[in-house]
């Protein structure tokens, strides 16, 4: 089966077309486009980008840009080396193979047996002659009645105040897989992919920096008011916002 590097880079070849051709027409940097055609996809920075670039550029090469996707997908999935072991069966001693063995056993069971019974029969004689009322049920007093105890009243608990909020307030609703990186007050405080259906708010004193790497993904709002999408899907955007 033919990579999905391998696929592209024919069909570019087969339309006649250079990898600055490709830059131009998609504005993917050369660099990636190279590294993709190699499957090099360790040189693009982060899943997101890679999937993104993918398809765009089997879409300008007249491909189906999902399908390359998912092929990349398949051939990244390790193969499975996964081996079912049956369990040894059990090997058991015949209980006749070792006859002075068994012999031994038995008649210990009869011995201790024979104590036991030796054992009861004194208990049981010995006790009734020393104390022959004690199987009459003891008769006990009835417990005197506790008055019960009265309860204090329950002290009301004063209401929590409110949670103070910072000036800067930026809520996310991720509707697909996003590269994000969030910088509050001059502070990275997040780096990495943020999962579809994921929701995030970040709070600060004087500016939130939000850059997506899949600008399309993203449902932005600023202090309760609806910012909306930055960009496009598979686009890079940064927005800054301040107090």
């Amino acid at each position: 089966m033919e990579t999905v590097g391998e696929i592209l880079l024919s069909e570019r070849e087969k339309r006649g077309l250079t990898v600055k051709d490709v830059e131009a027409a998609t504005s993917i940097r050369a660099l990636y486009i190279s590294a993709i055609e190699n499957n090099n996809f360790a040189v693009v920075p982060g899943e997101v980008y890679l999937k993104g670039f993918i398809r765009n550029y089997a879409n300008y090469l007249g491909l189906n840009g999902q399908a390359m996707v998912d092929l990349y997908r398949q051939q990244q999935l390790p193969a499975s080396n996964t081996t079912i072991e049956e369990p040894e069966a059990a090997v058991n001693a015949h209980p006749d193979s070792s006859p002075t063995g068994g012999s031994a056993t038995k008649w210990m069971i009869v011995g201790a047996a024979a104590v036991i019974l030796a054992g009861g029969v004194w208990w049981f004689t010995s006790g009734k002659e020393a104390n022959p009322n004690s199987i009459q049920p003891k008769q006990t007093a009835p417990a005197p009645v506790q008055p019960q105890a009265q309860v204090p009243p329950q002290t009301q608990v004063p209401a929590q105040q409110p949670a103070k909020t910072k000036p800067v307030i930026v809520a996310a609703k991720f509707t697909a897989e996003c590269w994000a990186q969030i910088t509050v007050d001059g502070k990275e405080i997040f780096e990495g992919i943020v999962d579809s259906g994921a929701l995030r708010t970040w709070e600060a004193e004087q500016t939130i920096v939000v850059k997506l790497g899949n600008a399309g993904a993203a449902e932005l709002s600023y202090n309760g008011q609806p910012v909306g999408k930055l960009g496009a899907l598979g686009e890079v955007i940064t927005k800054k916002f301040t107090r």
